[in-house]
């Protein structure tokens, strides 16, 4: 069966061509996780802690410099979005130590491994801003998603626990986003139908939106 146009696929975790590819350093810990699971978690966690942490200094950047006439409404919006990662910056390098692992989570790190792209630095007024965050809170919810699914094969179900806890507020906070966007649904009701066929409507209507203006789908990366 062949996978929908636009629906996010998986991707290995391998680190090739990474600049910073040195393994966590692992303690001993008497945690019932076993070891080999405890070190894939541990990886798990430290490449979503270098996707938060990314994204956390491109959510400051747009906070600083985004203009025009919603300028202290999206200011407001993207320092507390900044905070919120943060808090999962923290939840995440913790739950890496309680494994017995090390979490790698500078700011030099967490850019050789991030998989979130660069934000635009073209743009200039704020709907520009919301679509550039859009689309890379858009990937960064993508693999917290992949990440459950990863933590679940390692039996961890409180990391598992802890990733849903955080993809859950990141896609709040991409509903925050997306709202400023959205103009028309994908899908009208059936009374803005009317009278048009089931083929008229999928034709104009039916298929997901590309990416804001630019890139492309959301893709989880494991």
């Amino acid at each position: 069966m062949s996978r929908p146009e636009n629906r996010p696929e998986r991707r290995s975790n391998r680190r090739e061509n990474r600049a910073d590819n040195q393994t966590a350093r692992m303690f001993f810990t008497q945690n019932d996780v076993p070891d080999d699971d405890r070190r894939a978690l541990v990886e798990l966690l430290n490449q979503e802690l270098a996707d938060t942490t990314d994204l956390l200094t491109q959510t400051k950047y747009a906070h600083w410099n985004v203009k025009g006439m919603q300028f202290y409404q999206l200011h407001l919006l993207f320092d507390e979005f900044a905070d919120v990662l943060f808090e999962h910056g923290d939840e995440l390098g913790e739950r890496v130590a309680a494994l017995g692992g090390e979490a790698r989570g500078t700011v030099r790190m967490s850019s050789a491994n991030s998989r979130i792209p660069e934000i635009r630095t073209d743009v200039v007024i704020s709907p520009q801003y919301v679509e550039a965050l859009a689309n890379n809170v858009s990937i960064h919810a993508a693999n917290l998603r992949g990440g459950i699914d990863a933590a679940e094969t390692h039996n961890d179900q409180d990391t598992a626990d802890l990733l849903t806890e955080l993809s859950r507020e990141v896609d709040q906070y991409l509903w925050f986003l997306e709202a400023h966007l959205q103009r028309e649904p994908i899908q009208p009701a059936a009374e803005e139908r009317g009278g048009r066929s089931e083929r008229e409507t999928t034709q104009n209507h039916g298929e997901r939106p590309q990416r804001y203006q630019q890139g492309t789908t959301p893709t989880r990366q494991q």
